[in-house]
């Protein structure tokens, strides 16, 4: 983040697993956009995901040494302790920030498959 100058943030419950997302405001904005074009209100699903979606955000400037303050709320939700260790991994445009114990399982429980990486295979990634 350093590297695009970025000053602002949002903090958000991890949309698949119990963690903490952190988005560059730019980042963020795209992915409002995005959802505000696709998602219909009156769809009960998509208002459900909305809900969930930001519900715990929290909009953050980062300090002079590139440090947020973490929610209580989205701390007790990834389940890291106050004074406790986290893992920070970044996810090419955005951070996630996990309690290394939940990560371990959630590296345990969704493993990728076979299966995963032919779907892989088929998207222009590189």
């Amino acid at each position: 983040m350093a590297e695009e100058d970025v000053t602002e943030v949002v903090i958000s419950k991890g949309i698949d697993s119990e963690h903490i997302d952190v988005y560059p405001l730019p980042k963020w904005i795209t992915i409002r956009d995005r959802l505000t074009a696709s998602m219909q209100l009156a769809n009960r699903t998509h208002r459900n995901f909305l809900r969930h979606f930001t519900q715990n955000a929290t909009h953050c400037n980062l300090d002079s040494q590139g440090r947020i303050m973490l929610t209580p709320r989205l701390m007790e939700i990834a389940g890291i302790k106050d004074g406790g260790t986290v893992s920070i991994i970044g996810i090419m445009d955005f951070m996630e920030i996990w309690d290394p114990e939940e990560l371990r399982k959630h590296e345990e429980n969704t493993p990728l498959t076979d299966k995963d990486f032919e779907k892989l295979e088929q998207l222009p990634l590189i």
